[in-house]
């Protein structure tokens, strides 16, 4: 039986139950002897007690709406990066550090890593298809956290990032000079690398 069908039941069975029991206790004004008053009675009281076990299995089988799960926390925005060059702290927009007086390159916010953008996407697709692979869906952003540590990547240490999904401003690790490192999340609240024969990718 349907749920909405079973509580209409059940609506039906306490109302005509709490009719019963309403002639029971009144049968002197309805001229019922006593034997037919305690049958009249009782008779209510059992088919009030159906109606409510009815209303409560009907109640219980109705669809619950899932809560939203809580939103992971998002990192802050960032409005500076660090020149590559010398390591000032220069606003977003600015082309051109005052200091050593060159071009900045587009897509960079770090100074202190590597400078192969190569070799930084490949390192992190190879730890993404690791991570992948053994059922991981997001990652941890591991920060290195020193004075050389743009604003972009200190707002992101520690927050959740899906593997497939690119966060403002590149993957942990996977652009020229980032030292950040993806760590895989595979259980809720569980982290680790990815197994020993997996790459690993660079600091």
């Amino acid at each position: 039986m349907h749920h909405r069908s079973r509580i209409v039941a059940a609506g039906l069975f306490l109302a005509a139950g709490g009719a019963l029991a309403v002639v029971g206790f009144f049968a002197d004004a309805l001229t019922l002897d006593l034997a037919h008053a305690a049958a009249v009675g009782f008779l209510g009281l059992v088919i009030l007690a159906l109606g409510v076990l009815m209303l409560r299995r009907g109640l219980a089988e109705r669809p619950r709406q899932e809560r939203p799960a809580a939103a992971a926390p998002q990192p802050l925005p960032y409005y500076t990066r660090n020149c590559p060059f010398c390591g000032r702290r220069l606003g977003l927009k600015e082309e051109k550090c005052p200091v050593c007086r060159r071009k900045m390159p587009s897509g960079i916010t770090c100074s202190a890593g590597d400078a192969d953008a190569a070799a930084a996407a490949a390192a992190f697709a190879a730890a993404r298809e690791a991570a992948l692979a053994e059922g991981s869906t997001s990652y941890v952003w591991r920060a290195v956290r020193d004075d050389a540590t743009c604003e972009r990547c200190a707002n992101n240490d520690g927050h959740i990032f899906h593997w497939e999904q690119e966060p403002i401003g590149g993957h942990a690790g996977a652009r020229a000079r980032c030292r950040c490192r993806p760590e895989p999340v595979f259980k809720e609240g569980e982290t680790g690398a990815p197994s020993a024969s997996a790459p690993q990718p660079i600091d």
